[in-house]
């Protein structure tokens, strides 16, 4: 029997895995919720100290690994929400960029169950942040392109991506990890520049691991890492390439910016 329920379901962008990213309406809807369903998000166990009497369900996908059908979640967001129970819906980094959103809403519009969206942090910002860069920069980048690659050898229309970032001044690309080596070929291939700096992290916000080169060095590089990694390709990095040690420089602005907010 369905019961009343005047709570919107809540799509919380939950940033790139550092709960100290949730904003704050994100981290209020968070803790009213009575269950959660929850993506691979990197450090979870924090997360739920926010809401320690709500169910929690996992419900990510994570490349290469088994994970529930989509078709499912939609389905007990739609089950939970008419026993009259308060949903959120927690994904990573922010929930309308790459994060399957258009399936869940789609099927909520359908059953006329009102949802909200609470933007998050996403990693392509994060990874800037990290990096101390901007992603635009006057006379230098005027265009951020934030994609996730394909690089099918048997389809063309797989590889379209390569004409968004050869137009973009700036491109972060998603869901990268596994393609490192043959991003560069391909890039080159298609005119870009082998020197244009380019800039491998994994694990954004969290222990992260931070890598600055140039596009012709891509294919030397691991493609095995674990956790989730973005590529950051423009010439807002050349300033990093100038430096003997451009990744400590970067450990070394961060660690003076927290003794500076602690010394405060």
């Amino acid at each position: 029997m369905n019961k009343l329920n005047k709570t919107a379901i809540s799509f919380i962008g939950a940033g790139p895995g550092d709960p100290d990213l949730l904003t704050i309406k994100g981290m209020r809807n968070l803790s009213e919720a009575d269950i959660i369903f929850y993506d691979a998000l990197i450090d979870i166990e924090k997360f739920k100290k926010i809401n320690k009497k709500a169910k929690w369900y996992y419900v990510g996908k994570r490349s290469g690994k088994v994970s529930i059908d989509q078709k499912i979640i939609c389905r007990l967001l739609v089950n939970y929400y008419r026993r009259g129970l308060n949903v959120v819906r927690l994904k990573g980094g922010d929930p309308t960029i790459f994060g399957r959103l258009t399936e869940e809403i789609d099927i909520l519009s359908s059953n006329k169950i009102p949802y909200e969206i609470v933007p998050g942090i996403s990693a392509g910002q994060s990874c800037a942040a990290e990096l101390g860069v901007s992603l635009t920069e006057r006379n230098v980048s005027r265009s951020i392109c934030f994609l996730t690659p394909s690089v099918s050898k048997n389809s063309a229309v797989e590889n379209e991506w390569l004409k968004s970032v050869l137009n973009c001044q700036t491109s972060v690309l998603y869901m990268a990890g596994k393609q490192i080596r043959v991003l560069g070929n391909l890039l080159i291939k298609e005119g870009m520049s082998p020197d244009m700096p380019v800039a491998i992290i994994e694990n954004t916000s969290r222990e992260s691991k931070k890598v600055i080169t140039q596009l012709a060095e891509l294919k030397h590089h691991d493609n095995t890492r674990s956790g989730p990694v973005c590529i950051v390709i423009g010439e807002i990095l050349k300033s990093y390439l100038q430096d003997e040690k451009p990744v400590e420089r970067v450990e070394s602005r961060r660690r003076k910016k927290y003794e500076l907010t602690n010394a405060a």
